[in-house]
């Protein structure tokens, strides 16, 4: 029988984009099907891991290495090998001087010759400052001190800030005299979601053509020896020689759920739905956007794209807040999904703003709401089928540094 490609790797958002990068650097045929009518319809990728997802205001083992995998460098490390053009790094002023002091003339001399791509994705380095809250939502006492020794552990160098020096370099300007207390973990980084989603979905749909790459896949099922759809009712059909990749957002969950109870798999769930809401805020004054602040169950930062030059004026805060988690069942996320915008929310954004950043006014942007898959376990795990391997990978959805290391992953994994 001949085959029609190596590989089809089933699903939406970054993940099957990152896979289909990866697999032809290695000079594999890839198929890329896409049930939706658009890659990215779902926004199932987040420019920052918010590291909110606590229980009992407890961080999980090994809290650590996700924060070492948030690292400016490990970030770069990440996204770089399958994106077809450059990603640019950005660190703050006081980083520069802190480098300064320390950098050799000759490594200096270097620096300042290379291009900088202004257009490129970029990934930034904030430093992530989290605040103690006794509220339920809260960061506590003993889940602060914990956090300390992990990123002690780690390597990090985190510092402890107290009152007007807390205050002062969480986003939005914090200031006035009361009793706060901030931990500070540097180097930690966000990324321009948007360009690199753009800058690889191009390169991926021009590298293998209209006849290796479809969205609005329909009636998508495994056939003997590879996989069949259909693309506007016109019916499609592909023999697989090495394997099928199907990457679990939300999007494809019933599709996996029916197939493993069709094939009498036991499937590797996510925890739940969880819920997420996130608003822009206009400030009265420019931000700071060398930090990343965490309070109670949000986060908050400066909104930049590129270069983040406070220069320029950065007056957009961007407010992330954690929602509620549900089951996959879909009356369960019509019933959660009212909410996103109710009053609780409006009304914490409110405390944000009135009680803890003490503005007088602020002027809501715009919100947007998602839906992702919040996993214990990212490990793969494979259908039990005769005539085609097929890999279900999960994790698919989440902060974008995440997302492409788990795709990465399971390329590994599935050509070993």
């Amino acid at each position: 029988m001949p085959f029609d490609s190596d590989y089809a790797l089933f699903g939406t958002g970054v993940a099957p984009l990152v896979a289909a990068s990866h697999l032809l650097a290695q000079g594999k045929s890839v198929v890329v099907i896409n049930p939706d009518r658009d890659f990215f319809l779902e926004d199932s990728e987040l420019s920052l891991d918010p590291m909110l997802s606590r229980t009992n205001s407890k961080f999980p083992k090994g809290f650590g290495e996700r924060l070492q995998r948030n690292s400016i460098e490990r970030a770069l490390a990440t996204l770089r090998p399958d994106f077809p053009g450059a990603i640019e790094g950005w660190i703050g002023a006081d980083e520069r001087r802190d480098e300064r002091r320390v950098e050799r003339r000759e490594d200096r001399r270097n620096r300042g010759a290379g291009f900088h791509d202004s257009s490129a994705p970029h990934v930034r380095s904030r430093g992530f400052e989290w605040m103690i809250s006794e509220t339920p939502q809260g960061l506590s006492q003993e889940a602060f001190d914990e956090l300390f020794v992990e990123s002690s552990d780690a390597g990090l160098n985190p510092q402890l800030w107290e009152n007007l020096q807390a205050a002062r370099r969480f986003p939005g300007g914090a200031e006035g005299a009361r009793q706060i207390q901030g931990l500070f973990v540097p180097r930690l980084c966000d990324v321009d979601v948007a360009r690199y989603r753009n800058g690889l979905l191009e390169f991926v749909r021009e590298r293998l053509g209209a006849e290796n790459f479809f969205s609005s896949a329909e009636q998508f099922e495994i056939a003997p020896g590879g996989v069949r759809f259909a693309v506007h009712s016109e019916p499609k059909s592909f023999n697989i020689r090495e394997g099928l990749l199907v990457f679990w957002t939300p999007k494809v969950t019933s599709w996996i759920l029916k197939q493993a109870k069709k094939t009498g798999a036991t499937p590797q769930l996510p925890v739940g739905l969880r819920l997420w809401e996130q608003w822009s805020v206009i400030s009265r004054d420019a931000l700071d956007p060398s930090c990343v602040g965490l309070f109670e169950d949000m986060a908050v930062w400066a909104e930049a794209e590129g270069a983040a030059n406070p220069e320029e004026g950065l007056y957009r805060l961007a407010v992330l807040r954690a929602g509620a988690l549900v089951g996959l069942q879909a009356s369960e996320l019509r019933d959660a999904g009212s909410s996103w915008v109710s009053e609780d929310s409006l009304g914490i954004l409110t405390s944000l703003c009135h009680d803890f950043l003490r503005w007088e006014r602020f002027t809501l942007r715009s919100m947007k709401a998602r839906a992702l898959l919040e996993w214990r376990d990212e490990k793969s795990w494979k259908l039990p089928t005769q005539d085609l391997s097929v890999q279900i990978v999960n994790a698919s959805d989440g902060p974008l540094v995440d997302v492409v290391r788990v795709a990465r992953a399971s390329v590994a994994e599935a050509t070993l």
